[in-house]
């Protein structure tokens, strides 16, 4: 079964680097997959910018 990876946005609360030299200012919605906003959020580098999904 093939499963699609879904986008979420989220609202930086802190520069992120998501590619070597590629800086993303703090305040910036972005979208990402699922597990890298979870993550994100956990570390308290970025916040819901909507609900996830299943919540």
């Amino acid at each position: 079964m093939s499963e699609t990876k879904k986008s979420v946005p989220v609202r930086l609360v802190y520069d992120v680097w998501f590619q070597e030299g590629e800086r993303t200012a703090a305040g910036v919605v972005v979208s990402v997959g699922l597990d890298e906003a979870k993550a994100l959020i956990a570390a308290g580098k970025a916040e819901r910018a909507d609900p996830l999904p299943g919540e």
